[in-house]
């Protein structure tokens, strides 16, 4: 047996293929026991669209996600935030003929008349009035374009970067556009004031009659309220250039998650598209609900070592958030949960001992007679 082994330890060396046995440690990583499950991502027909859970701080999913289009009737949640800000809810407002005459989408303003900002407000938010939408920025503004700088200071003081906005209310105007990506963060910072997040769950609003009594009521333009299961808001929008848009945000368990889709074609394909991503992110990613808590979340891939993972939001998550660009905003400072300890290294060596200190050693060795 030692004589065959010799004679390959002779014709291995003398090819080159053997070197002094060496005493240094191999090591190698763990093998990953459980690795982050990502569903596929859905597919709606909007060009650009966005899922983001808020809770987690992270896009769950996303397309062209930056690119600047128009936006239609999503205007008004800039709108709206400036409103919020800005606007003192019971003082008069007296609509001008400038507003009076806007176009569109309106809630039937009389020239002259008076109403309040809340009530503007309202109408703006749930009916999507353009005429409504004038009257406020021409009296918390100054006039239009006082307005319109207040948007576009706004949209700077945020950080977007593909959000210009050039009228109130959102009918087509050349330098007039944001992105899916900017549309949450606007959304998110209108809704959490409780006036406007109240205000967008509304299904009507009875607004006062006109000078000649005709009854006036806002009915929402977002058909998904009562329709679909937490469905808080927001915002709905179409014009020819933009074609059909949404911002949506519903609410199950307390976690919020909102979409975003722009530029959906065919009739309430906007609806369609943002029922897909919301049941998206809620029934094929629960797991992002558990960031937020640490909880206990069970793979549904085998794992190595018993008990469920446990997801940290500071953490493991974190990183692979970040890694994965998908984190709408920096994460916090790491508190709470506790770090995760490294995966252990584990080492051998090839040799407990010290080899032959020479080719001949090594052949001498297997010739001596042994055990």
């Amino acid at each position: 047996m030692r004589l065959s082994l010799t004679i390959l330890l002779v014709l291995a060396a003398l090819t080159g293929l053997v070197a002094p046995a060496s005493a240094a440690p191999l090591t190698y990583p763990v093998q990953v026991d459980d690795p982050w499950p990502v569903p596929n991502a859905p597919h709606p027909t909007a060009p650009s669209w966005m899922v983001y859970d808020a809770n987690a701080g992270a896009i769950l999913a996303s397309r062209n996600s930056n690119d600047e289009r128009a936006i239609a009737s999503v205007t008004k949640i800039m709108t709206g935030l400036l409103v919020v800000e800005y606007g003192h809810l019971d003082e008069l407002v007296t609509v001008s003929e400038k507003a009076a005459a806007t176009g569109e989408k309106e809630i039937d303003l009389v020239a002259g008349e008076q109403v309040t900002i809340e009530q503007l407000f309202k109408a703006l938010m749930v009916h999507s009035a353009n005429d409504a939408a004038t009257a406020l920025a021409e009296h918390i503004g100054g006039s239009v374009d006082g307005f319109v700088d207040l948007m576009n200071s706004r949209a700077a003081e945020l950080g977007l970067e593909h959000t210009s906005f050039a009228n109130p209310h959102g009918l087509d105007a050349s330098n007039h556009y944001s992105s899916a990506r900017d549309l949450v963060v606007i959304a998110r910072e209108a809704m959490a004031h409780p006036l406007f997040a109240e205000t967008v769950r509304s299904r009507s609003y009875v607004f006062p009659p006109a000078p000649d009594g005709t009854p006036r009521i806002a009915q929402t333009t977002n058909l998904m309220l009562g329709d679909y299961e937490g469905m808080a808001g927001v915002k709905t929008g179409f014009t020819i250039q933009a074609l059909l848009t949404f911002v949506a945000a519903a609410e199950r368990d307390g976690r919020m998650i909102y979409v975003v889709v722009l530029g959906s074609e065919g009739r309430r394909q906007h609806f369609a598209d943002a029922e897909l991503l919301l049941d998206y992110a809620f029934d094929d990613m629960p797991y992002y609900q558990m960031l937020s808590s640490g909880q206990p979340y069970v793979s549904p891939q085998p794992r190595i070592a018993p008990g469920p993972r446990t997801v940290a939001r500071d953490s493991e998550a974190m990183l692979h958030l970040a890694g994965e660009g998908l984190l709408l905003e920096q994460p916090g400072p790491i508190g709470g949960e506790p770090i995760p300890e490294p995966s252990p290294i584990i080492e051998t060596t090839r040799s407990p001992e010290p080899g032959p200190d020479s080719f001949w050693s090594a052949v001498t060795f297997w010739f001596t007679p042994g055990e």
